[in-house]
């Protein structure tokens, strides 16, 4: 097993395509889009009526949302939410 370091990892990532790279620093701040992603998950809304409400593809928002959970250093949607909560972000 290889492992990178996080700089590494990253810039390999973004090498090879920048825009599908969700290597990020856990305190790398959320987008005004991410925030209100995130806004928009507390209050249960799934991809599909987040990418509605907003009007971009659910795909979209899975990148949004991945991004959120790479940003926030957590696993899933609901620890997303309550990190969000606790830093104030939205």
């Amino acid at each position: 097993m290889i492992t990178l370091s996080l700089p590494i990892c990253a810039a390999s990532c973004r090498a090879v395509k920048p825009s599908a790279c969700s290597m990020h620093h856990p305190d790398e701040p959320l987008t005004q889009r991410e925030r209100e992603v995130v806004r928009m998950m507390a209050g249960g809304y799934s991809n599909r009526e987040i990418g509605s409400a907003l009007g971009v593809a659910e795909r979209t928002v899975k990148n949004h949302v991945s991004s959120i959970l790479a940003k926030l250093g957590v696993s899933d949607r609901t620890r997303a939410v309550l990190k969000a909560l606790e830093k104030r972000l939205f």
